[in-house]
């Protein structure tokens, strides 16, 4: 199989070693997994194998140690790395890609990307880097890559996140494709560790889900298990109809074609001197429990959010703390204004609802926003940070570089 990377043999790991899966915050975290590397792959010596770490009590007490893991689940092959898996991430995405970025004796995060997400979300080289420049970020050193799916789907997505590697030096300890019950490995090509027809994968054979089982791990549930809610979704985003919907439409109209003129007259800047002020009051008010209602008030904030820079202004002001009034009012504003408009509102909401968590909101609004405008630059950034499971604390890298320094305009 193609490889931009040789097939390098695991470094030992610690493993009483933390780490912090990035997919999940709350779900068990894990220390590297281990390939095959041509030399007895199934039967290492414990103390060089990598390990998931078992959970601790609320108390901080750790469980009994599991056999030969001192409180820890012991991966020795690439078997036992498919099978722990879904102890990280959930089901894995098929056709899809799974990583582990390791840092120092431990895995420091997991991204799990759906490949039918991945597609929707701009450039393919681009998207593929992500969880690449995410791990460069967090002081990894090393990756392990699991791709499902044919091979004609996810190997240039693998070939674009090796070259990645090799770009900023990380060590690839081994990139397996599992199709149709088998896995083969895109790091090393000799026939005693990857056979041409593949190698079956029998998570029987793993101790892994016996020793989950032991150490009190479970699957991580998978997003589309944790929030069946559609109903909520839908009236976060359904556009007003009826009379609202008309008069909404005759104002939007307006609007447009009273900035429309105030462009045409060399005036642009006057959008965003008044807009930045008017959408951060209206935050404010939606804050304080005074949300916009107003009809007029509604259709101007659909078009001071056309202005790149006000957008931008609120999006660096989507924090935590502040997101609950962000996603009520960004919901309200894209549900009134027409389609053409809904973009800037509905990202906005998207990032609001990544903020608190609430992923499947966020790709629902995603999808509002990509609708009204495919190429909307801000909402195919946090489509790719939504398709690769990144966590929000990493929300700012995906703003716009001068507002992460500094903003004439006070906080809200």
């Amino acid at each position: 199989m193609h490889s931009e990377q040789p097939h390098r043999p695991l470094r030992s790991f610690d493993p009483l070693t933390p780490a912090t899966p990035t997919r999940r915050p709350d779900a068990p975290a894990a220390a590297g997994p281990s390939p095959a590397d041509g030399s007895a792959p199934d039967t290492p010596a414990a103390s060089d194998a990598p390990s998931v770490p078992a959970p601790r009590d609320p108390g901080g007490a750790a469980p009994s140690p599991g056999p030969g893991a001192r409180g820890t689940l012991v991966l020795t092959n690439p078997t036992d790395i498919i099978a722990t898996l879904p102890y990280l991430v959930g089901a894995p995405p098929d056709p899809g890609i799974v990583i582990l970025a390791m840092r120092g004796k431990g895995v420091r995060s997991a991204f799990r990307g759906d490949l039918d997400r991945l597609d929707a979300s701009g450039d393919p080289l681009e998207r593929a880097a992500v969880p690449v420049d995410a791990a460069v970020s967090d002081g990894c050193t090393a990756l392990v890559v699991v791709a499902y799916g044919p091979p004609e789907r996810v190997t240039p997505y693998v070939d674009r996140l090796l070259s990645a590697a090799r770009e900023h030096t990380l060590t690839v300890l081994d990139a397996l494709r599992v199709t149709g019950g088998r896995y083969w490995s895109y790091t090393c090509g000799r026939a005693d560790c990857c056979p041409v027809e593949g190698t079956v994968v029998n998570v029987d054979s793993s101790t892994i889900p016996a020793d989950a089982v032991l150490h009190g791990l479970v699957p991580a549930q998978p997003l589309h298990a944790m929030a069946d809610d559609a109903a909520r979704i839908r009236a976060l985003l359904e556009p007003v109809d009826g009379e609202e919907r008309t008069a909404m439409d005759a104002l939007a109209e307006e609007v447009e074609a009273r900035t429309r003129r105030l462009r045409e007259r060399g005036a642009r800047g006057v959008l965003t001197d008044r807009g930045l002020p008017a959408v951060l009051a209206a935050v404010r008010a939606e804050r304080a429990g005074r949300g916009i209602t107003d009809r007029e008030e509604l259709a101007w904030l659909g078009a001071y959010l056309a202005e790149t820079r006000v957008r931008d202004e609120v999006w660096a002001r989507i924090t935590a703390e502040a997101a609950p009034a962000h996603q009520e009012l960004w919901s309200r504003v894209a549900r009134h204004l027409p389609q053409r408009q809904r973009a800037a509102p509905a990202s906005l909401l998207a990032v609001a609802a990544w903020q608190r968590g609430d992923e499947p909101l966020a790709a629902a609004a995603l999808d509002v926003a990509l609708t009204a405008d495919p190429g909307y630059s801000m909402a195919v950034l946090m489509s790719r940070a939504l398709a690769w499971g990144l966590p929000v604390e990493r929300w700012r890298e995906f703003t716009p570089r001068w507002l992460r320094e500094r903003s004439a305009y006070p906080e809200e």
